[in-house]
């Protein structure tokens, strides 16, 4: 069982058209997607494409990562997860800096 984070949905129905473009991705045989969690739990195959199953769900206008895998391989990874940790999502912020003690 694969789990992945999804963002960007607004509704159940958001939710159905995820799981219609996961279940068509090869090598997923079943896809159970909550907009509420903002997640899709999946059963795949060995060898299924993590890179098809968030291409399918980015090709719908959705941003999928792997739960497990870490945000900080992707360029400002690391910067957003510290944002999410203080509770400052936005990426402007009041005073444009992030201060971490060292």
């Amino acid at each position: 069982m694969s789990t992945l984070k999804i963002t960007g949905m607004t509704c159940d129905s958001c939710a159905v058209h995820v799981k219609d473009a996961l279940e068509k991705v090869p090598g997923v045989q079943s896809a159970d997607v909550s907009y509420a969690k903002g997640s899709a739990k999946l059963a795949i195959e060995v060898g299924t494409s993590p890179d098809a199953l968030t291409a399918a769900v980015a090709g719908l206008g959705y941003r999928a990562t792997l739960a497990d895998a870490p945000s900080v391989s992707t360029p400002g990874g690391l910067l957003d997860k510290m944002r999410d940790l203080l509770g400052r999502n936005d990426k402007t912020g009041s005073s444009g800096a992030l201060h971490i003690a060292v």
